[in-house]
């Protein structure tokens, strides 16, 4: 597979989308909720775009639950991050809900969930209840708990946002944010770091955010951060994505082929620009015709259709659970 993660404009495929994805840079798809109809379509989606690249390719989405959740009407409606923390059965319902987004997702043939979200605290505009806790020790039994849900159906995790997006208030989709805290290695970090050592992570992606006490670049384009840090000191083995480089957050990097290149450079596997078709091909064009081998390793075959798995006495108990939880979640909240 090729280094480039793009996305598609609609619910089938255009000329040009067939051609682009024959590329041989082309490594990977990102859905979004533009994608989504219905699962019959959503799966016919998924066939032609591998029938068009014809070769292994990377089809991932966000579908971490609450606010981000790109599919939703025939999918479980899945709580933010932070209801499991807040549960008495918190740490058993996380491992039940990472299941469940894994298996529905992993029935439509589709790779991957970027989840989980790592950063701590909810004052980030961009993260907010998408985070678990603002508790590092208590982020990684949740998040730990939700990805061995996911392992269990047969899905890779990709932790982010390395080193940490909890620290600062801007949301980088909008603005490139400056955390001027020094303690982000022994703080946010050790919530990556923890997760690493229990060889729970499979992939990473790195914050559009600047950390100026350690370097001037963003995490996303920081050789610093992805192979002094994530390589070399917490001896990370897995896949490092890009956050969208056509985010304001990485405007810093320069053209978008420039941010392709960059994050690359940096250290980055695969790198990711969606919902700008004149700056993806862009970055085609600047990108390197090379392959990535241990891109091969987030690839799982689904282990059910859909139909089959819904008839399962495994998914029913746990999609009551987890819909009992969400119904409880919102409930607290709006009487808040």
């Amino acid at each position: 597979m090729g280094p480039l993660m793009l996305d598609v404009s609609g619910f089938e495929l255009d000329a040009e989308e067939r051609e682009i994805l024959q590329h041989p840079t082309v490594g990977g798809v990102i859905f979004f909720a533009r994608n989504y109809h219905d699962r019959e379509q959503l799966f016919a989606l998924t066939q032609s775009i591998r029938q068009a690249a014809k070769r292994p390719l990377l089809i991932a989405v966000d579908q971490e639950g609450g606010r981000v959740q790109r599919f939703r009407d025939g999918f479980t409606l899945l709580p933010p991050a932070k209801a499991f923390a807040a549960s008495e059965n918190g740490l058993a319902l996380a491992r039940e809900g990472g299941w469940l987004m894994a298996a529905e997702l992993l029935a439509m043939d589709i790779d991957l969930s970027l989840a989980p979200v790592l950063d701590i605290g909810f004052d980030c505009k961009a993260i907010g209840d998408r985070a678990f806790s603002d508790h590092p020790a208590e982020i990684a039994r949740f998040a730990g708990e939700f990805i061995k849900g996911m392992k269990d159906a047969g899905m890779a995790a990709t932790g982010k946002h390395f080193p940490g997006h909890g620290g600062v208030i801007a949301d980088s989709h909008l603005e490139t944010p400056i955390d001027e805290r020094s303690r982000v290695i022994d703080h946010d970090m050790s919530v990556f770091k923890t997760l690493i050592e229990e060889n729970l992570l499979d992939a990473m992606m790195p914050a559009h955010v600047i950390y100026p006490t350690f370097d001037s670049k963003p995490a996303s384009g920081s050789e610093y951060w992805l192979k002094e840090i994530l390589r070399s000191q917490l001896n990370f083995k897995g896949v490092i994505f890009s956050d969208d480089l056509n985010m304001k957050g990485a405007d810093v990097l320069g053209s978008y082929g420039d941010r392709a290149q960059a994050s690359l450079q940096a250290g980055c596997d695969m790198v990711m620009l969606c919902n700008n078709r004149v700056g993806a091909i862009e970055a085609l064009e600047a990108l390197p015709q090379t392959q990535v081998p241990l891109l091969n390793t987030l690839l799982k075959k689904p282990f059910a259709s859909y139909k089959e798995m819904i008839s399962t006495t495994e998914w029913k108990n746990r999609a009551q659970s987890i819909r009992k939880l969400r119904d409880e979640w919102q409930e607290k909240t709006q009487n808040v």
